[in-house]
């Protein structure tokens, strides 16, 4: 099962995103107006909790040392991540339920389908699979590269907001259709009163990769730009609902923290004027909740 070969920007992949219940491809690609790569997270979330563990592989890469899960249920069978480590306040499998959460919250999309589950007598988070090739090791042009930079510009927020320490190219994904997908986002929600990336980020060499041009290092910011119906999401929603979504993950000072970060992205949005929002962009990442 290979993908027709397509033409990215240096660095970044294409991957196969192992969302429908036979763990193969859509029969027909999505298009930039299709809602949320997993519409049906509800069901999933459901499916990770309470599927049988048929098998577990030890993955063997990365610090967390995470698993690599199939799960069956009337006869359904899907791939998931578990990942156990729990390091406060560093590190932790907490941290990537939150960040699903807040994704769900403003209706992003972006990350896969996370819940709690114990597995062989160890709490941790459980993560719809997602593979392929990472933004690292793959040259090419991207098709529409104005939209895939609305992806990335609107990665950068949330990150801002989740205060990740750790978005490099290898935690980042491409499905076929062009979607930017977030993983590996256990070391987030930092004790940070600032913006990492100060929302337009900065001239580093990954950022560069990210947008997709040639690293200059002159570059200071890229010009960003965000769908309304974000950040009319991100004005909406209130501090409580904010701490509800991450109560059970993410405690005290840290939670407060993310209240604080949103005004600062607000802030900084309003600062950088209209030209902060695209009207007319195609990008359609969000199914917001009723």
């Amino acid at each position: 099962m290979t993908p027709s070969r397509r033409r990215w920007p240096r660095g970044v992949a294409p991957v196969l995103v192992l969302a429908a219940t036979s763990l193969s491809l859509p029969a027909h690609p999505a298009t930039a107006q299709d809602d949320s790569l997993w519409p049906d997270r509800e069901e999933i979330e459901r499916f990770l909790k309470k599927a049988e563990i048929t098998q577990r592989q030890e993955i063997g890469t990365g610090v967390t040392k995470p698993e690599r899960l199939t799960l069956e249920r009337d006869e359904i069978v899907r791939q998931a991540c578990f990942k156990r480590i729990d390091v406060k306040q560093q590190d932790s499998w907490r941290s990537e339920i939150a960040a699903y959460e807040l994704d769900k919250l403003l209706g992003l999309g972006m990350v896969p389908p996370t819940v709690q589950r114990t597995v062989g007598g160890r709490k941790g988070c459980l993560q719809l699979w997602v593979t392929g090739t990472t933004m690292e090791a793959f040259e090419g042009t991207l098709p529409d590269l104005e939209g895939w930079r609305d992806q990335v510009s609107v990665m950068w927020l949330f990150d801002d907001l989740i205060a990740n320490c750790d978005r490099h190219l290898n935690n980042a994904l491409v499905s076929p259709e062009g979607r930017l997908i977030l993983i590996d986002n256990s070391k987030t929600f930092r004790c940070d009163e600032y913006l990492r990336n100060d929302l337009n980020a900065r001239g580093t060499g990954t950022h560069a990769r990210f947008w997709g041009v040639a690293f200059d290092e002159s570059r200071e910011r890229y010009p960003t730009r965000y769908p309304p119906k974000l950040i009319e999401r991100l004005r909406g929603v209130t501090d409580k609902e904010i701490k509800k979504a991450i109560k059970r993950y993410v405690w005290g000072w840290r939670a407060l923290l993310v209240v604080t970060r949103r005004e600062l992205i607000l802030e900084r949005v309003d600062s950088m004027g209209a030209g902060a929002l695209r009207g007319d962009s195609s990008l359609a990442l969000f199914s917001l909740p009723e």
